[in-house]
């Protein structure tokens, strides 16, 4: 799964329903990994309520289930939602009880047992028709920030930082057309309180460990800045400053 997909689904919220207690634990497991939030559900019953009282973003079901089965309770949630995807898991035998869900805009169903990539694949495809792309930054062609979630992406790699390593991201991001002296950086991060004088050379040193060398650069005597993608220097700031891009403050 590439970076953009993981992005996706990073920001998202699944229902997962499943009545085999096993195959539920692996695959919310799974699903933990995917999504920034997993409800699982035993039953058509149980799920219904999880949809009306935590609003998922997507819906992955059984088929075969007691109480009412993955066909009723995409139904029933089709008569007041045709935009959340909802996609069935089934048994080769549950071939003609598919047939019933034709008229239900299901996107798609997975046959057990569940290949991890077919998986991906089909979340991700199903997520792909009704999300809004993430609130990202690009940094370059394999390394990106999810505001939202607050983690690096670097292919399928995430990095989450600690707080005041991410404040001073935060910090540079927001004032990415300028270059920060250490006095500014300081004090936005301590609030003037006294630190060590290698305190913001430390920070990055630190920053640079998880995400790589390039993404700050150092102008000696003047400051720091981030080394970001001018795309979206250009989009973040209308082109407005971008003579000033090297600008100290």
């Amino acid at each position: 799964m590439n970076s953009n997909s993981l992005l996706v689904l990073k920001s998202k919220r699944i229902l997962f329903v499943e009545d085999d207690a096993i195959t539920r634990t692996q695959i919310s497991n799974t699903l933990k990994m995917l999504f920034k939030e997993v409800y699982c559900a035993e039953d058509g019953e149980e799920a219904f309520n999880l949809y009306e009282d935590e609003h998922p973003d997507i819906i992955l079901t059984d088929v075969r289930m007691p109480k009412k089965d993955g066909i009723k309770l995409t139904r029933q949630i089709r008569q007041v939602d045709y935009h959340i995807p909802i996609i069935i898991l089934s048994s080769f035998d549950d071939k003609n009880l598919l047939l019933n869900a034709v008229n239900l805009a299901i996107d798609g169903y997975l046959l057990k047992p569940i290949e991890f990539t077919a998986l991906i694949r089909a979340l991700s495809k199903a997520i792909k028709r009704t999300h809004t792309t993430p609130n990202v930054v690009t940094f370059n062609k394999s390394l990106v920030f999810n505001c939202d979630t607050k983690e690096f992406y670097n292919g399928s790699h995430i990095t989450t930082l600690g707080s005041k390593e991410l404040e001073l991201i935060e910090l540079l991001l927001e004032n990415c057309h300028k270059t920060l002296s250490k006095e500014v950086i300081e004090s936005k991060l301590w609030n003037y309180e006294i630190q060590c004088n290698s305190a913001v050379k430390n920070l990055v040193l630190r920053i640079r460990k998880k995400l790589g060398h390039n993404i700050i650069s150092s102008i000696r005597g003047i400051g720091y800045r981030l080394n970001i993608d001018d795309a979206f220097i250009e989009k973040y700031t209308g082109g407005r400053d971008m003579p000033l891009r090297l600008s100290v403050v």
